[in-house]
């Protein structure tokens, strides 16, 4: 259970084997049991307890808070490090190596069949011709194995992943009206998707921490002071499944057209207000917790997220020979 906490100036403290929730404005009080938790998100201004916080890593409950557009800015993990010396030095080894290439190919290859795969679950259940489109995508992926292994290779791999993308997008364009996909965008579509994927971040990050990768040092995405490498590595193959099929549906189906969704930041410039933010959490969490047929077992697909990782961390240690990538198309999830 998450314990996401929304309201201004609300107070989480702890009695016992439970985290307590005060509201001073309306003079109530809420507890929940740390045996329930997995952890705690604080959205709003807020103030917390040492005994709470103590709670809460004696239990492996994360502490998390998101900024205003969704993406972590900051957690309270232990001090305990889960990693070992094995996997780390595993992941470094294979991010400099053909190995890693591979890898970003597999995450890559991940990313861009999910989008070819919803895009074509959306012809069907609109009746919109994406024929060109699909067809423009299925050929780009297609010359995926021919890419070198050189650092030309990588360059041409994130032109090919922009490329579909960009024929991604263009399919989401005839479906309803947006300016385009922006990563810093804030008209509201983009940010709406980019508050997604703010938790999507935050997930992935939180499970890499837990089996103990280092979530800075990634395979596709450049390493670069500050920015977590890894977490946006594998964010690439969930980012479909977890985040644009609960959120691009809201659009389509105009959802997000009240007012009340949205707070003005600046001319043409949103985010999400308060009821919207609940709006995205509830569809992506709607979504991990989706039932999934991976690899012969049913998981919730933040399980298969999970497994995921338990298997990239394997692969590190040179347990598993090879590390596939997520498929909706080969999974039950719908």
């Amino acid at each position: 259970m998450d314990l996401l906490i929304d309201t201004y100036g609300t107070k989480i403290g702890s009695t016992g084997k439970r985290i307590v929730l005060s509201f001073p404005q309306i003079k109530e009080k809420k507890e929940y049991p740390v045996s329930r938790l997995e952890k705690i998100v604080i959205m709003r201004p807020a103030s917390l307890t040492t005994n709470a916080v103590q709670l809460a890593l004696d239990n492996d409950v994360d502490i998390v808070y998101m900024g205003a557009f969704g993406k972590p800015i900051g957690r309270i993990f232990s001090s305990s490090p889960k990693g070992i010396v094995t996997l780390r030095r595993g992941q470094l080894e294979i991010s400099q190596s053909e190995k890693g290439f591979e890898l970003a190919k597999t995450f890559m290859k991940g990313k861009c069949s999910n989008q070819l795969y919803f895009i074509e679950k959306l012809a069907f259940l609109f009746n919109k011709d994406f024929s060109i489109e699909l067809k423009q995508m299925t050929s780009t992926l297609a010359s995926l194995g021919s890419v070198p292994l050189t650092k030309e290779g990588m360059q041409q791999l994130l032109g090919m992943e922009g490329y579909i993308a960009e024929r991604y997008f263009s399919c989401m364009k005839k479906l309803f009206r947006f300016s385009g996909r922006k990563p810093q965008g804030r008209d509201k579509f983009n940010s709406a998707l980019n508050y997604g994927y703010g938790i999507l971040y935050n997930e992935i990050e939180r499970l890499c921490l837990y089996v103990g990768l280092d979530p800075y040092l990634g395979v596709y995405h450049s390493d670069r002071y500050g920015k977590p490498s890894l977490v946006l590595d594998l964010v690439e193959e969930f980012r479909v499944a977890v985040v644009d099929m609960a959120v691009m549906p809201l659009f389509i189906e105009k959802k997000m057209g009240k007012r009340d969704l949205f707070d003005t930041v600046g001319k043409g410039q949103y985010q999400l207000s308060a009821k919207g933010k609940a709006l995205i959490v509830k569809g992506v969490m709607e979504r991990l917790g989706s039932k999934v047929l991976w690899k012969g077992k049913q998981y919730t697909l933040k399980q298969a997220m999970e497994q995921q990782i338990r298997t990239l961390a394997r692969y590190f240690m040179g347990r598993e020979m090879t590390h596939e990538s997520f498929s909706i198309s080969k999974s039950s999830i719908s």
